[in-house]
């Protein structure tokens, strides 16, 4: 072999590397720019999107306000052609002066006050049910018993919500009550403590009430099922039926909008809950029952005698045997008496 074949060969070889190395290079370089064009098109959509969403909520808004707005405006036509009609005919002008003055009014208060506004039951849920997660966690590491007990405290004007350590518990006092770990030298009273889910709305409650918070169970099932159908609107239905003499209050709620039974908790339960144990001013222990035609069920369980009732009763008694004891022995005396 000469030596201009084997440098035409070496030729031949490095032009073939080179091409691969080209070839190699050119796909990787294309398939590198589509990544950085698919990453770049996605950011520009996302800031699209963006921009889209604000632009829909600004409408909405817009919408919003432009409705009360056309409201207003036409409460006020109501009620100035109220007024003019008043001038006009005479024999019924106090009528039409009544109307066309509540229509202005109307037509002032949908003008100048703006609309509550109001968060979906997604979001709240999202909101109140890791909270919840939470506590039922703690509950489960330190190995607490299921037992939910709802103490008032009136030093606070507040519930808390106790979880005792041990099934033959004992109730700790308010001041203990107010740490979240209740660490005694009481093994009975120890366990954990919380703000309970039911006591923000019962402030909402209570400030709605037209008169007092009752102080017998009926009341307080009849206040609270009106409260969670009506006020909160919670649930669609909520039924509730009561035995004071056995201590016992149980509500039926059907179609509940927030959370479940099983969620540790639940506002709908504890709201009961803390209006029970507010109302009769008694510790009040709570079960949730899951069940076939309603949602779940909700019993409240108190002590009678926590109540007053009991007490009361046992110092009726007392003073009444005091009473017939006074009596038989001045009959006693007196027969003595007449014998000698």
């Amino acid at each position: 072999m000469s030596a201009d074949d084997a440098r035409d060969r070496d030729r031949e070889s490095a032009l073939a590397n080179g091409d691969a190395r080209g070839v190699v290079s050119a796909a990787t370089g294309d398939e590198g720019r589509p990544g950085t064009d698919e990453a770049g098109d996605a950011r520009t959509e996302l800031a699209a999107l963006r921009r889209e969403n604000a632009r829909l909520r600004q409408r909405y808004e817009a919408l919003r306000k432009g409705r009360y707005r056309q409201t207003a405006i036409a409460l006020a036509a109501l009620g100035v052609a109220g007024l003019l009609g008043g001038a006009l005919f005479p024999p019924v002008r106090e009528t039409l002066v009544v109307l066309g003055a509540i229509g202005l009014f109307a037509a002032a208060v949908t003008r100048y006050l703006s609309p509550e506004r109001f968060i979906p039951v997604g979001v709240g849920s999202s909101v109140f049910i890791p909270h919840a997660r939470n506590h039922a966690a703690v509950v489960d590491e330190l190995g607490l018993q299921d037992a939910t007990v709802y103490v008032p405290d009136a030093g606070r004007d507040s519930v808390r919500l106790f979880v005792p350590e041990r099934r033959d518990y004992a109730l700790p006092d308010a001041e203990t009550l107010r740490d979240t770990f209740v660490v005694t030298d009481d093994e009975l009273t120890r366990g954990v403590a919380f703000d309970p889910s039911g006591g923000g709305l019962f402030d909402e409650f209570e400030r709605s009430l037209d008169g007092p918070l009752g102080d017998d169970p009926d009341a307080l099932a009849r206040q609270a099922t009106d409260a969670l159908v009506e006020l909160f609107e919670l649930a669609e239905t909520a039924t509730a039926e009561t035995d004071a003499a056995d201590g016992r209050l149980t509500v039926r709620v059907e179609d509940c909008r927030f959370a479940a039974a099983e969620t540790f908790d639940t506002p709908v339960a504890s709201f009961v809950a803390v209006v029970v144990a507010r109302g009769l001013d008694a510790p009040v222990v709570t079960e949730v029952a899951a069940g076939e035609e309603m949602d779940f069920a909700v019993t409240c369980r108190w002590d009678v005698d926590d109540s007053g009732v009991g007490a009361a009763s046992a110092g009726a008694a007392s003073e009444d045997s005091g009473t017939e004891a006074e009596e038989g022995a001045a009959e006693a005396e007196k027969a003595e008496a007449d014998e000698r």
